[in-house]
C-alpha cells in the first residue's frame, strides 16, 4: 500500500546583508515615503530568528541607504522626462488625461515647483 505524504522542512540559515536588502525591497516599501517604509522594517526584522542588536542596526542603516539610492533613481527618471521642449509637451499632453503617475513618471516624486522649474529651465532646448 502506498500513500502520498507531503513534508515541509524548515531551517535557519545565515544570510548576508545584501541578501536581506534584496529580500526587503522585494516586499513592502513605499518609495514616496520613508516613514511608511521605515514602519515595514520592524515587521521584516521580526522574521529573523537570530539577529543581534548590532546586525539589526546595520540592517536598518543599509535599508535607509538603499531606499535613498532607489528614490534618487526614481526621481532622476522623472527629471529625465522633462529634458527638452518635446518631452515637456508630451508630458503635458499625457497629463491632461488625468492619469495617476507611477514610479518613474513625472509627477510621482517631483513637486509642482520642481516641474515648473524644469519646464522653464528646459523649455527652449
Amino acid at each position: 500500500m502506498k500513500k502520498e505524504i507531503t513534508k515541509y522542512i524548515s531551517s535557519i540559515e545565515e544570510i548576508s546583508i545584501e541578501e536581506a536588502l534584496n529580500e526587503f525591497f522585494k516586499g513592502d516599501w513605499n518609495s514616496a515615503s520613508w516613514e511608511d517604509t521605515e514602519s515595514y522594517i520592524d515587521s521584516y526584522i521580526e522574521e529573523f530568528k537570530e539577529i543581534s542588536d548590532k546586525e539589526e542596526d546595520l540592517l536598518r542603516i543599509e535599508i535607509k541607504k538603499e531606499f535613498d539610492k532607489r528614490v534618487n533613481k526614481i526621481h532622476q527618471e522623472e527629471v529625465d522626462k522633462l529634458k527638452d521642449r518635446k518631452s515637456i509637451l508630451n508630458w503635458i499632453d499625457e497629463s491632461i488625461q488625468y492619469t495617476i503617475p507611477d514610479e518613474g513618471e513625472v509627477g510621482y516624486m517631483l513637486s509642482e515647483e520642481e516641474i515648473l522649474d524644469l519646464i522653464l529651465e528646459n523649455g527652449n532646448k
